[in-house]
């Protein structure tokens, strides 16, 4: 029987970054993969419409927004694949401070900084570290969409409750991410549901550094 995936891209990311997920996938599926970015594209502060229920598939800020939607609209959901997904839970509030100050300053950046100095600093963060880095193109993206992400769905924000979260889950972060593969260890010790799984070889980006890992775990999760 096919099934619905609604797969979200990350921060900075597009569409067709699925490709090589899409590709190396064995499932009977039907792929909507948006891009919430582009100039007169989808809004990514909502899900688009469906029929019947689907499966959410994130990738960091797309695993944020599947967070985010699961929980307010869970009939709609047969569950997630959540690749370095961050839940915010932040544990003291200067964290909590820097992190919407970091997000606020990234935000003035994507307004107005200059295109090829903003990109190679973005990907010179210490998270980004390693394996392939996709080409950004300027005209690719409404700089004012992605300043807005950051001002509004910061992680600041985020708080996500694990009782609130139905339906099977896998989450996932490449063992190369120390940061991302922390945060999984730490949800699956305070009792987040599903199964937790650290992809060796790949760091942050896992759609490009692990897409056939990335396609069987969502085979086995919508079989």
């Amino acid at each position: 029987m096919k099934q619905s995936v609604l797969a979200l891209h990350g921060f900075l990311g597009r569409g067709g970054d699925w490709d090589g997920v899409k590709a190396a996938s064995q499932g009977d599926i039907d792929w909507r993969c948006p891009d919430l970015f582009a100039p007169g594209g989808d809004d990514w502060r909502k899900p688009p419409a469906f029929v019947g229920k689907s499966w959410l598939a994130g990738y960091s800020f797309g695993a944020r927004l599947a967070l985010r939607w699961l929980v307010e609209e869970p009939q709609r959901w047969h569950g997630a694949l959540l690749l370095s997904a961050n839940p915010g839970n932040f544990q003291t509030d200067a964290a909590r401070s820097a992190r919407r100050e970091s997000d606020d300053s990234w935000a003035s950046a994507f307004r107005s900084e200059p295109w090829d100095s903003l990109i190679p600093r973005w990907n010179a963060q210490d998270v980004l570290a390693g394996g392939a880095v996709p080409p950004r193109v300027e005209a690719d993206y409404d700089r004012a969409k992605l300043a807005d992400a950051l001002e509004h769905f910061s992680v600041a924000d985020q708080f996500t409750e694990a009782a609130r979260l139905e339906g099977p889950l896998v989450w996932m972060a490449g063992v190369c991410d120390a940061k991302f593969t922390g945060l999984l260890a730490a949800m699956r010790d305070a009792g987040f549901p599903g199964v937790f799984d650290a992809v060796p070889g790949a760091g942050h980006r896992l759609l490009h550094d692990a897409p056939r890992e990335v396609a069987r775990a969502l085979d086995r999760l919508t079989a």
